[in-house]
């Protein structure tokens, strides 16, 4: 047991490590599954507490990251929310993570129409670290959703784009936007609480070998990630 620990804990430092490198940041903003689907109604706040993030090798197998992130939504208007998120993993390797941003809902479902989401988020890091040079850095991210209720929750899939502001010293070639697809399920668990399942291939568009961990890639490409995530509302 204490073997798997350290190795699980190597894994999550190099896992660190491709958040801070610009050619794979979008590992840590994609770190939970997406709860701004619908819209939360003015005045009216969602919490909510995910875990996961591309899956590792870890004891011969391959597990999702134990990445947690804590967040909140509060309905600005009818159809415009605005959310903030807590990167809490990374602050245990002295990272502070923090995205905000709003989402803005112009289509709702209706028939085979989507809700469509249109979401504007900015990522920001800052390293407590004594022995790196770049201390803050902010990034922003746009968001693309479509939902349909089906059964007793809801069903969804879209995209996240990632634009560096710079690109790495190491790679003078790095891609100008990163792109990551997800799909998912929210299931409805009473009229509070909701638990979202998500499947998002992180950096679609970015070579898997870049990396400092083994992730489970799609031709070579990216990493697949599992996310779960509770949403209560208040």
């Amino acid at each position: 047991m204490k073997n798997i620990i350290c190795e699980l804990n190597k894994f999550i430092f190099n896992f660190i490590y491709d958040l801070l490198a610009i050619l794979f940041l979008t590992l840590i903003i994609g770190c939970a599954a997406h709860t701004n689907l619908t819209p939360v109604g003015k005045g009216n706040v969602e919490a909510s507490i995910s875990l996961g993030g591309p899956f590792i090798p870890v004891a011969e197998t391959k597990i999702p990251t134990p990445y947690l992130v804590a967040g909140a939504n509060y309905g600005m208007t009818e159809n415009i929310n605005l959310d903030g998120t807590l990167h809490i993993t990374s602050l245990f390797y002295q990272i502070a993570g923090f995205d905000f941003g709003a989402t803005w809902f112009p289509v709702l479902n209706e028939g085979m129409i989507p809700t469509w989401g249109i979401q504007q988020r900015f990522l920001m890091l800052s390293s407590f670290k004594s022995d790196v040079e770049s201390r803050f850095r902010i990034y922003p991210l746009i968001s693309n959703s479509a939902s349909w209720e089906w059964g007793s929750g809801l069903i969804y899939t879209g995209l996240d784009f990632i634009i560096p502001l710079t690109n790495p010293d190491y790679d003078e070639e790095a891609e100008n936007v990163i792109f990551s697809p997800f799909v998912g399920y929210r299931w409805d668990l009473g009229k509070k609480l909701r638990l979202l399942t998500e499947l998002k291939w992180h950096g679609a568009n970015i070579q898997g070998d870049q990396l400092a961990v083994e992730y489970i890639t799609i031709g070579g490409y990216g990493a697949v990630s599992l996310m779960l995530t509770l949403e209560k509302r208040f």
